[in-house]
């Protein structure tokens, strides 16, 4: 049995981002989401593109670093997250995002996760906001502390 190979992208960027958005929370966060995406709270960015933006279309490039944690009552759950730009997931996308996995006594650790999203240029304005969202297997409870969501945003 042969399985497909992986598909890539890539793009060089030879410049500094033309904004940097950061925002961040020191408050321990506990949910038990299940398969459903929620948001984290304060973990959303507001961005546009179009008319009246800072540009008409955009490369965004996601950065969000956590402590976590995963507790499930069988030692065996996961915590998917991802950078949603309005109601895309951002690149890759995959229904496998494991950010943390429940195995033992769950215990704090830090994680990191890198997303990128194209935007191209149109006339209309879009609201693309950023927000980070988990969700769960079954029974598995998600706690994310000290976290930042950083966007760069290169304008095209």
């Amino acid at each position: 049995m042969t399985t497909a190979a992986p598909t890539t992208s890539s793009l060089t960027l030879n410049r500094a981002p033309d904004h940097t958005y950061l925002v961040w929370g020191e408050e321990r966060w506990e949910s038990t989401p299940g398969g459903t995406w929620v948001e984290v709270p304060d973990a959303t960015i507001d961005l546009r593109v179009g008319q009246d933006t800072p540009s008409y279309g955009a490369i965004f490039v996601a950065t969000f670093s956590a402590e976590a944690l995963a507790s499930n009552p069988d030692n065996n759950g996961v915590v998917s997250a991802t950078v949603f730009f309005d109601t895309e997931q951002a690149a890759p996308v995959s229904n496998n995002h494991r950010f943390v996995t429940a195995r033992g006594n769950p215990e704090w650790s830090s994680h990191t996760l890198i997303r990128t999203a194209n935007f191209a240029p149109d006339l209309a304005m879009r609201d693309v906001t950023a927000r980070l969202k988990v969700k769960t297997s079954t029974n598995t409870t998600v706690g994310l502390q000290n976290w930042v969501l950083k966007i760069e945003r290169y304008n095209t």
